[in-house]
């Protein structure tokens, strides 16, 4: 057993272990990279919005935390939105100059990357979204009478959506 922890031995072992992690990281790439592929085609197609969804997991997640402001009570949150979902797709950007003995002439193109699916459609490759600005905000809530409870909750407002206060309405709900 003394034999097997020499400075030599425990060098070699070493290396040895290693190579052998090089080697099961090259094998689960070579055995494993259809699924990654698939994995990844899944994700992004779920991670798509509409606009409806995303206006309405705002409200939902901001009437949370407002109810959970002290005085506010239960919310009715309505938000205007300006715009659309807008993909944002990868590029591939190709320059070329061109010198002439008086100037220097620069022509950019710019084309998407396309992805060929299993079925060998060809879909443009989205790395991520751009969400309509949030033109104004309603908040209906039981607290809405009292001016200390219409200032905490216009700010939160104002700090979670990055709206200015002057298009943050907040009224009383009614019993």
């Amino acid at each position: 057993m003394g034999e097997i922890f020499k400075k030599e031995n425990i060098l070699k072992i070493t290396v040895i272990a290693g190579l052998a992690g090089i080697v099961l990281i090259f094998c689960s790439d070579f055995f494993g990279g259809r699924e990654k592929e698939d994995t990844f085609a899944e994700v992004s197609e779920s991670e798509t919005y509409t606009v409806e969804e995303y206006r309405q997991g705002l409200c939902d997640e901001l009437g949370n935390m407002l109810a959970s402001i002290e005085g506010v009570g239960r919310t009715k949150i309505m938000l205007t939105i300006d715009g659309t979902v807008r993909n944002i797709y990868a590029t591939d950007n190709d320059i070329q100059q061109r010198e002439t003995s008086s100037d220097k002439q620069s022509n950019e193109k710019q084309s998407c990357i396309v992805i060929r699916q299993n079925d060998g459609s060809e879909k443009a490759l989205t790395i991520g979204q751009l969400m309509p600005k949030i033109k104004g905000v309603l908040v209906v809530c039981e607290g809405g009478d009292k001016e200390e409870v219409c200032i905490k909750v216009t700010e939160a407002v104002s700090a979670a959506l990055d709206v200015t206060k002057s298009h943050i309405c907040v009224s009383k709900l009614e019993n």
